[in-house]
């Protein structure tokens, strides 16, 4: 498990694009898989890059929980 570095998640809280994540901070998704899928949240955080990235996010329940970037969509 690799975390990223505090310099990538400063660019990435700032809506800056980091190299190889796919969504913004903020941005609304939806959870595809797993066992909160099919809640919406936005995503507050990055757990880990390596070997999958794993973002933490708030759904509409108020709990954070986190959800790999190939398991979510983003909210059209």
């Amino acid at each position: 498990m690799s975390t990223m570095s505090a310099e990538s998640l400063k660019s990435w809280l700032a809506n800056e694009p980091v190299a190889g994540l796919q969504f913004a901070h903020d941005e609304l998704v939806t959870i595809l898989a797993g066992e909160h899928a099919g809640m919406v949240g936005s995503l507050i955080s990055v757990e880990q890059i390596e070997p999958d990235v794993i973002y933490l996010v708030e759904v509409d329940s108020g709990f954070n929980v986190p959800a790999r970037q190939a398991d979510i969509e983003r909210v059209d």
